[in-house]
């Protein structure tokens, strides 16, 4: 297991010469391994620089690593040139219900990641029940995806997995159980504090989730129902995550001008329920709270140095994705009639003077909201432009065009919203405690965000052409640290015994291609990728075989 010394791209990762894929000679004797791959520099996801070395398959698992004799592999793959690593893990994705809606989209894989975590951000596919289980179809609608009609083929998490497992996962779930979920479950929406004997309520259901194989619990701080929710009822939900050792994830209540605020509730939380905490897409949104990460980085640092466990998604994209209506003040986006408020033409007058109002003292610049996806079929060509594009060629007030686009589509449209500085998402991405996260949320739509099929990519690409510890030091964040905190057992890492996930990638040819004009555009320069010891992706191609599982007990 000889060192690499510095990593000169030029001449360590040189182009491949020779086929990929060598069958061995056939023999009467069975062989010790099914594939193994040699001559690759390997990132083991613990150690920060690559070693010259061979990693053998046998069954599901890594056989052996080391110097190997490859005659004793039934195929052999010439990894000269290309990096293999552990499979990465997307640590913050809204996949709940891909394998459903979406079965053949592969752009994970292409990215070269074998593990999802869904169920972000306070909403999950399961449980459903009370409330949730009515509202469920036009939550998802909302976020741009549109679930079969028809009552949902579940109600618990372990109804859940079954159903998708049947249907076949294109990479592992680890799930999470939303908090929207279980409240809207005990509760309904009601915008009032939860009673004692409700939180105990979420309490139970949360705990039965985990027995499930929930792997803990999710917060939406800025969307109905979890936006209702006071600091008690978090701190109780959470403890019942932590009595299991589960993952409470933060969609906080501000990533703007309360940001600091946010943390603090965040990490005291965290600090009363004995949680384990992840910050969910960690950003300063706004040019005029740039600034403010600064302050968010020091109460996390110090946290952690206290012995909090605490950790932090970011993609590295300057927009964020949402739903539209979101932009809205409280008074029309808590309204529970909001949609037949919308359409009905004898409120326009109401709802355009207020939003007038409001934008006049919440300025909200129209050049960096973009329309991303629509149902009304008049208003397609919105897809991909800025509010304030639209407001010049409609040549109407941009009130006026928010509120058209919302009514036709019934709220069902999703923007970009380009809130962010470059400089501070690189800051925030080089944290030894931000993990990339893509959270990918409706991949198959006509208009998705590009950080669906480009983050992973992206990051290596950028990262490539450095120095070699800084590349293995955010494979070690995006495998073996990320597997440690979500309690993701025998996966992440390169040793002999764990799980065979594993990608081969080309680091001349590696690229995440999807862009805001070109969203849905699959990444590139990833050879092969393993799940559990059989490649998903063979030579660059999706071999339509489905080999992931859900992770969890």
């Amino acid at each position: 297991m000889r060192p690499l010394g510095l990593l000169l791209l030029p001449l360590f990762f040189l182009t491949l010469v020779f086929p990929e894929v060598v069958p061995m000679a056939h023999s009467q004797e069975p062989k010790a391994y099914e594939w193994m791959i040699v001559n690759a520099a390997v990132y083991d996801g613990e150690t920060p620089r690559p070693r010259r070395l061979d990693v053998a398959i046998h069954s599901e698992r890594i056989g052996a690593v080391g110097k190997l004799d490859a005659s004793d592999a039934e195929r052999v793959i010439d990894g000269s040139g290309l990096i293999l690593m552990p499979g990465l893990i997307d640590p913050h994705t809204h996949s709940d219900f891909n394998s459903w809606v979406y079965p053949e989209l592969a752009n994970k894989l292409y990215q070269g990641v074998t593990s999802e975590i869904s169920g972000n951000c306070g909403m999950s596919a399961a449980p459903s029940e009370g409330e949730h289980r009515k509202q469920i179809h036009a939550i998802w609608a909302r976020e741009g995806v549109h679930l079969p009609k028809g009552e949902l083929p579940w109600r618990s998490v372990r109804e859940y997995r079954a159903f998708m497992q049947k249907k076949g996962l294109l990479t592992h779930q680890g799930v999470l159980a939303g908090h929207g979920n279980l409240r809207a479950a005990v509760m309904g929406f009601e915008n009032r504090p939860a009673e004692a004997h409700e939180i105990q309520k979420m309490r139970e259901l949360l705990k039965q989730a985990m027995d499930q194989g929930a792997l803990g619990v999710s917060f939406g701080l800025v969307y109905l129902p979890g936006l209702y929710a006071r600091e008690d009822e978090i701190r109780e939900v959470c403890r019942a995550a932590a009595e299991k050792d589960g993952v409470c994830a933060f969609h906080m209540r501000s990533e703007g001008r309360g940001l600091a605020e946010s943390v603090r509730e965040t990490l005291r939380i965290a600090e009363a329920a004995g949680a384990k905490v992840q910050i969910s897409h960690l950003k300063a949104a706004g040019p005029q709270n740039w600034d403010r990460i600064d302050e968010a980085f020091r109460l996390i640092e110090e946290a952690r140095a206290k012995g909090l466990r605490v950790r932090a998604d970011a993609y590295p994209y300057e927009a964020s994705f949402a739903e539209l209506g979101v932009v809205l003040p409280d008074s029309l986006y808590q309204r529970p009639d909001r949609e037949e408020y919308f359409l009905d033409p004898l409120n326009r007058a109401a709802i355009q003077a207020e939003l007038k109002d409001y934008y006049a003292n919440n300025p909200r610049n129209w050049e960096k909201v973009m329309v991303a996806s629509v149902t009304a079929e008049e208003d397609r060509a919105a897809q991909g432009q800025t509010i304030a594009a639209l407001a010049s060629q409609r040549k109407a007030a941009p009130e006026e065009v928010l509120t058209e686009i919302l009514a036709r589509s019934r709220f069902e449209v999703s923007a970009f919203y380009f809130s962010q500085s470059p400089e501070v998402v690189r800051r925030v991405l080089e944290k030894d405690y931000v993990a990339a996260g893509s959270d990918s949320i409706a991949d198959g739509i006509e208009y998705p965000h590009p950080r669906a099929f480009g983050t992973f990519p992206k990051m290596i690409q950028e990262l490539a052409g450095l120095k070699p510890e800084l590349l293995g030091a955010w494979i070690r964040k995006s495998t073996a640290e990320t597997a440690d905190f979500f309690g993701i057992k025998d996966r992440g890492r390169i040793v002999p015994g764990a799980y065979a996930d594993l990608v081969l990638i080309d680091p001349l040819k590696i690229k995440g291609a999807a862009d805001y004009a070109n969203p849905a555009r699959l990444s590139e320069g990833v050879r092969w990728v393993f799940l559990n010891g059989s490649p998903a992706v063979r030579e660059g191609l999706y071999e339509k075989e489905k080999f992931g599982r859900f992770i969890g007990d």
